[in-house]
């Protein structure tokens, strides 16, 4: 089921935007309030660390790649994913 941007703020869920990107799959980790962090995962906005251990991907094939990553990988287990409706 697709998830929007707003569906995540609501449910103050840190999130991994996933895109695939010249052949390449490409993550960036975003606040619950929607701010996107940087590589310590701390929001300028918030203050807090965040958890991103949600994944919202932006098309198809990073839908796929993520959902093998998932299953594949068990750094990512307890990861969940769906697509972004932009």
């Amino acid at each position: 089921m697709p998830v929007t941007a707003e569906i995540l703020k609501q449910h103050q869920q840190d999130y991994l935007i996933a895109r695939w990107e010249d052949g390449e799959l490409v993550m960036e980790p975003v606040c619950s309030c929607g701010t996107p962090l940087d590589e310590d995962y701390i929001c300028k906005k918030c203050q807090r660390k965040c958890n991103c251990n949600f994944i919202a991907c932006s098309d198809p094939q990073a839908f796929s790649v993520v959902e093998k990553l998932l299953q594949g990988n068990p750094n990512f287990k307890n990861f969940q994913a769906a697509l972004l409706d932009q």
